[in-house]
């Protein structure tokens, strides 16, 4: 049904907006007028107003949601960690179909408050126990009323997140936020830098709207290596991976199979005397070879003083317009992940919980036999497939993983079978679980990639 006249102020905010008489004018929203009002007032009138919205594609993303679930699930994504995990068993008393429906609406409504806009230096993050700070660019225009891409990009040896965003912002002019980490020593290979890549776009995500099909990872020189190793590892979160005037080791090829899904635009310079532009020509060969989609601009411009390695300005109206047009790929229906023993993680609808026998990246910078274990293939490795219900699984040096499942990859509705490499590990119903949905949810910010159930598989030595 469509809400043809304005809730009640006091309850919800954006109906006006989302309608102009019966027409949809943006993607659906309700939400609370504060992201942390869940008092007997907002609950009376969340279950008083009629919640089944329809948004400007014709989607519903809220239909019959009781107003009760619609306040909790609100404060449970505001929340902070810890209130969260309190608010966890109340919630998930409430219809997993509900919780699901009002996470679709309010992920894909803008948050709100008007925030800042413009550029904003110095803005601090808390990653762990450490204190570190990104510059942020807002266009002026940014008003809540459309969602933005977000490009993130990584800083070179001997600059920082501020000097890049005065040198990329009239660049990407007033079509994208963009946001720009620092990392000591531009060590974008560390885990504290993957991490802190990761905590800004989920900060950037939680104040403005942000299209999590549309998120861009960029960077140069060591900010291009960074963008390779934090890019392949998270790469289901990304549009696309850009890297500059960069190299990934040849030992590291193997992590590209986490990328089959993920574009890659390489720029690099012929004459660049810092990084070989064979680094580039090497890998760019290898994926054209083995399929990826991948844009190769080699330049042949020479800076004053960077001589070759740097990003020529020429090189950037392609660029914008490549991004531009560019959005995630569909989640693949068959998909390999590969890991190393730091990484045990989520890609896509596969997780590997613990690995057997696999090397440690990190520790292979300074320890010589995990380093060569790394370039000898020491890799945890999961081939997966599904095909109708069945779920076809293919490991390597991988001692338990985690289907994690929603109605658009299996019909939960029926029995599931799946088989670890070749011997049945699970048959049967899959439950849908709330509290899975609501922590998963919450993690990823991400309305079209819900998890509504887990199936956790031990696999024998």
């Amino acid at each position: 049904m469509y809400l043809n006249r304005p809730a009640t102020a006091i309850g919800f905010w954006g109906v006006g907006h989302l309608y102009n008489g019966t027409t949809p004018v943006y993607r659906g929203v309700v939400r609370c007028v504060s992201l942390r009002m869940t008092s007997s007032v907002v609950l009376l009138i969340a279950g008083s107003v009629a919640t089944a919205l329809t948004a400007c594609q014709g989607i519903r993303v809220l239909t019959h949601v009781h107003g009760e679930t619609l306040a909790e699930v609100t404060a449970y994504l505001a929340a902070s960690d810890a209130d969260a995990e309190h608010l966890l068993p109340t919630i998930s008393t409430h219809p997993v179909d509900e919780i699901e429906a009002a996470l679709r609406g309010l992920m894909a409504a803008p948050p709100s408050g008007q925030p800042p806009v413009g550029k904003l230096p110095g803005q601090r993050i808390q990653v762990e126990k450490s204190t570190f700070h990104y510059a942020l660019y807002v266009p002026e225009s940014y008003n809540g009323q459309r969602v933005y891409p977000l490009v993130v990009c990584l800083h070179g040896a001997g600059f920082g997140g501020e000097t890049y965003l005065d040198r990329w912002q009239p660049r990407l002019k007033d079509d994208f936020l963009l946001a720009c980490p620092t990392i000591n020593d531009a060590s974008w290979w560390t885990q504290e830098a993957e991490d802190l890549v990761m905590a800004v776009i989920a900060d950037v995500s939680r104040t403005y709207w942000i299209d999590p099909d549309r998120i861009f990872l960029t960077g140069m020189s060591n900010g291009g290596t960074g963008t390779f190793l934090i890019g392949l590892n998270h790469a289901d979160r990304f549009a696309a991976l850009v890297p500059m005037a960069s190299a990934l080791p040849r030992a590291l090829y193997p992590l590209l199979e986490n990328a089959r899904a993920t574009r890659f635009y390489i720029i690099h310079g012929a004459r660049d005397q810092v990084m070989p532009v064979r680094y580039s020509r090497e890998l760019v060969s290898y994926l054209q070879e083995n399929g990826f989609q991948v844009v190769y601009r080699e330049h042949d411009k020479e800076h004053p003083e960077a001589g070759g390695h740097f990003f020529p300005r020429e090189e950037l109206p392609d660029l914008v317009e490549w991004l531009s047009v560019r959005h995630r790929l569909p989640v693949p229906h068959a998909l390999t992940v590969v890991r190393d023993r730091d990484h045990t993680g989520q890609l896509y609808w596969v997780r590997i919980d613990e690995s057997r026998g696999a090397a440690s990246f990190w520790a292979s910078e300074r320890d010589k036999v995990e380093s060569r274990r790394l370039q000898d293939g020491a890799w945890a490795h999961v081939e997966a497939r599904i095909d109708g219900n069945t779920v076809a699984v293919r490991t390597e040096r991988v001692a338990r993983y985690t289907l994690l499942l929603n109605q658009e990859l299996l019909d939960l509705k029926q029995p599931v079978l799946v088989l670890t490499n070749g011997t049945i590990s699970f048959e049967g119903r899959v439950t849908p679980d709330a509290r899975v949905l609501l922590r998963e949810a919450r993690a990823t910010r991400d309305p079209d990639r819900l998890v509504l159930a887990e199936l956790t598989v031990t696999v024998p030595e």
